[in-house]
């Protein structure tokens, strides 16, 4: 009985938690593109593709256990 109240609850909460997230009254900026200078490529997509090659390796490695 108690599942049955549960999950539609906890479900309400968090619709009103996410609706709660995003002030109105904020005023927003315009975004801007990034800079593809060599910090940001190395960030933003260097690290990115090392760390997928690396779980794919941990990935792989694993199942040959």
């Amino acid at each position: 009985m108690l599942r049955n109240y549960f999950l539609p609850a906890a479900f309400l909460l968090v619709a009103v938690q996410s609706m709660a997230q995003a002030p109105s009254g904020v005023p927003y900026g315009k975004p801007e593109p990034l800079e593809l200078d060599l910090f940001n490529i190395i960030v933003f997509i260097v690290l990115p593709l090392v760390l997928i090659a690396v779980y794919i390796g941990f990935k792989r490695k694993n199942r040959k256990k």
